[in-house]
């Protein structure tokens, strides 16, 4: 006969309870990419857009394909202020994949959409736009992503937005695009469908002891974002008044410390990172965190 403590037991069954959720939450995952997948194959081809008119759509297509079977490839392009907007996609498309193709699809078809409980319907400023983006790195051609992003920074507006609110071409690198703290989260509440919980703002950085068992915490709970400032991170050409201000949004994968060093992998610009700091570095670049937990 099995004995054991009631606190281990009640412990054990949530590892039991929290290993079946995520098992069956992959299932769901992998059944939907293969929906996605589906639906594509059941386009054969689009004619070209009324509202997306410089929108290539066999790349337009290709890039949709791409993202719901690789969304880790999934870049905001060099030097814009899309890496909020990414962050939040690395997550939507992976856990979504069929709701972001029939809604890409309609998009490209009418101009207008829902995702979700959200109702996009994007300037002419904007459609006009998506396809001419240039020096962008791989953004350039993946025309899906600019639609996308654009069409995202269009639609969610925060305080940063306020001076600029009407897209000009090239503001995807200016404060037309930011994405401010209350406003990421708010993008992955409606978005996403999910609880969101979150430390920390634009400008005070969160009082959290111990940053890697906080954080690992939360990791349990479901997905984590990092808000910081990415100067030490990436070389990036931000002004150098951002140097003190949080820049950059990234997807945490894991973290841990070992002999005041931390070591931590997280999704952003397309790859998978593993970057290793000491304690008080991470500590000084961390302005927010947000964790999420199922509707």
């Amino acid at each position: 006969m099995f004995f054991c403590k009631s606190s281990f037991c009640v412990l054990l069954f949530i590892v039991v309870l929290l290993s079946n959720i995520k098992a069956e939450e992959f299932n769901a995952t992998i059944k939907q990419q293969k929906a996605a997948n589906l639906f594509l194959d059941s386009i054969q081809q689009l004619p070209k857009s009324d509202f997306w008119i410089n929108i290539n759509s066999a790349l337009f297509l290709k890039n949709l394909r791409r993202n719901i079977n690789q969304p880790q490839l999934i870049y905001g392009g060099n030097n814009t202020n899309f890496c909020g907007y990414a962050a939040m996609s690395y997550s939507c498309i992976t856990n979504y994949p069929l709701a972001y193709v029939r809604f890409m699809i309609e998009l490209y078809k009418y101009g207008k959409a829902h995702f979700n409980t959200v109702y996009f319907t994007p300037s002419f400023a904007i459609r006009k736009a998506a396809g001419l983006l240039k020096f962008k790195g791989e953004l350039d051609i993946n025309y899906a992503d600019q639609i996308w992003f654009l069409t995202l920074a269009d639609h969610f507006k925060g305080y940063l937005n306020w001076i600029n609110l009407n897209y000009q071409l090239g503001d995807e690198d200016k404060l037309w695009a930011a994405t401010n703290f209350a406003k990421f989260n708010r993008m992955i509440r409606k978005m996403c469908t999910v609880k969101t919980h979150s430390v920390g703002s634009d400008l005070l950085r969160p009082s959290i002891k111990n940053i890697p068992e906080f954080l690992n915490h939360k990791l349990a709970l479901g997905e984590v974002y990092v808000y910081l400032n990415n100067t030490i991170l990436h070389k990036k050409n931000h002004n150098k008044i951002r140097k003190r201000i949080p820049t950059h949004f990234v997807f945490l994968l894991s973290i841990h410390e070992k002999d005041g060093l931390i070591t931590f992998t997280y999704w952003d610009y397309g790859f998978k990172t593993l970057q290793q700091l000491p304690v008080h570095i991470v500590k000084k670049i961390i302005f927010g965190i947000t964790w999420t937990t199922k509707e």
